[in-house]
């Protein structure tokens, strides 16, 4: 959480390095002569990127995301060929951007985005950066830069035998159309030794990219019997049986697991969808409600909100409105609750 004030008595070393970033950054209080040499003007440059870096690392651990970006704004324009650079950027960009749950259309997110993949295109054999990229794009909106990032990282993770990748651009591919990729990914996993579990759940997976989860079934419960104690791989054969018609059983899946794990919001998300299937609103309201430990959010607010509208719960429904609109920059959020509280209200 962002402290309120700093003590005054003990200088924080992140005030320290965010100065240092900025001044060297701008120039400010320069004794240099002008024409200094090629050697001092590289170790100066160097030694100006390293402190900002730091500053920005520093500045995100201290969860100070306008500061970070004030400095990561400034890294990137000193150093617009840097990989690096753009990476922090876009990585400080898409903080902000994604805890307001920013979706295609925002202009943050899409710069983001576009740093993102200005990162990716400066270091173009790295698998993360061009996996981030991609993921940026998409929730961008930006699909055709998306599509081109996720081919990219297809075609790096097939050169380097990597697996993990190798899965997301199997079901981001899939999304887009290209099923010949995801063909061919699909018997890279099985070339380079994947086990049974990871093929089982990412032929899951593109299954319900593609639009068909009957053909999601068996890969979701295959996986979910060889590992039960992976969470992600509960919450696939949770979703495919919900979508299946099969909400109770996906329900029961879910609602044992430990308090920290139901406060997630990908897990809140799917139990709630799971009770809504089952008309249970109120449990559906609780599953959203248990997020709030890690702070507000407008959507997951707005989730919860809905939920007490289905349940004929107004009052409460109207109590979480109020929260939103205190909230601020929910603005989106606050007309869709409040519509539909207002039509629910209605005789």
């Amino acid at each position: 959480m962002i402290e309120a004030q700093m003590e005054l008595r003990k200088p924080r070393m992140f005030c320290r390095l965010c100065v240092l970033a900025m001044l060297a950054l701008t120039g400010c209080g320069s004794q240099e002569s002008a024409q200094p040499s090629v050697a001092v003007t590289e170790e100066k440059s160097a030694r100006e990127y390293a402190d900002a870096a730091a500053a920005i690392e520093v500045l995100l651990a201290k969860d100070r995301i306008a500061e970070a970006e004030i400095v990561a704004r400034k890294l990137v324009e000193h150093f617009p060929n840097d990989a690096r650079a753009a990476e922090l950027f876009a990585r400080v960009l898409g903080i902000r951007a994604l805890r307001n749950d920013a979706r295609a259309g925002d202009p943050v997110l899409a710069e983001a985005a576009r740093a993102a993949l200005r990162s990716s295109a400066l270091s173009p054999i790295d698998l993360v950066r061009a996996h981030a990229a991609a993921l940026l794009l998409e929730r961008a909106g930006l699909r055709a830069d998306a599509l081109e990032r996720w081919k990219v990282l297809a075609a790096l993770a097939v050169q380097d035998g990597d697996s993990r990748f190798s899965v997301a651009a199997a079901i981001a591919l899939t999304v887009h159309g290209e099923h010949a990729i995801t063909a061919q990914l699909l018997q890279h996993l099985e070339h380079c030794g994947a086990s049974r579990a990871v093929i089982a759940s990412t032929t899951a997976q593109v299954a319900l990219a593609a639009g068909t989860p009957a053909q999601a079934v068996d890969g979701a419960r295959e996986a979910f019997t060889i590992d039960p104690a992976s969470l992600e791989y509960r919450l696939l054969y949770a979703r495919v049986l919900r979508l299946q018609g099969a909400a109770s059983d996906a329900a029961l899946l879910l609602v044992g697991l430990p308090d920290e794990t139901l406060a997630m919001a990908v897990v809140a998300e799917e139990l709630a969808l799971a009770f809504d299937a089952e008309g249970r609103f109120e449990q559906s309201a609780q599953a959203w409600h248990r997020t709030r430990v890690h702070g507000a959010n407008a959507r997951l607010l707005s989730e919860e909100g809905l939920s007490l509208v289905r349940a004929s719960n107004l009052a409460a429904a109207a109590r979480v409105l109020d929260e939103l609109r205190a909230l601020g920059g929910a603005t989106a959020e606050v007309s869709r609750l409040d519509a539909a509280i207002h039509n629910a209200a209605q005789p």
